[in-house]
């Protein structure tokens, strides 16, 4: 999955821009799987899914629209917009689609993992990569 190195990030938004343009076609970082959040003077800090373990947002869900099978899967036609898997991630790694309400949960872009090939910075990076 991925790896989060908050220290190298610039801020730049490339992950979030290439992560709207892949799903939606179109640059808008609001429809991003990936977020950031500054806090100068403080590190920016990057939410994404980062597949945790538990799976605590499957398990919150209450209509088994999220399921694991190498990563989250939603199935949309299932979602009921309750926010429970927001609410559960550990991490504040799923974001509800601005327009359509759905989770917004990595899915690695099919394998592709976009962000982690266009940060410049190696902030984002496939999990065991050498940063």
């Amino acid at each position: 999955m991925i790896a989060i190195n908050n220290s190298r990030c610039t801020e730049c938004g490339i992950c979030m821009q290439i992560c709207s343009w892949t799903h939606f076609n179109e640059h808008n970082p609001h429809r991003s799987r990936i977020q950031i959040a500054a806090h100068w003077p403080h590190l920016p800090a990057i939410s994404v899914c980062l597949a945790c373990a538990k799976r605590e947002c499957v398990e919150a869900c209450p209509t088994e629209a999220l399921t694991w099978d190498e990563w989250v899967r939603l199935d949309p036609a299932a979602c009921d917009f309750c926010g429970a898997c927001v609410t559960a991630c550990p991490v504040q790694g799923i974001h509800p689609d601005p327009r359509t309400r759905l989770p917004l949960i990595c899915d690695t872009c099919s394998g592709a993992f976009e962000c982690t090939r266009w940060c410049p910075n190696d902030a984002i990076r496939i999990k065991g990569a050498n940063p």
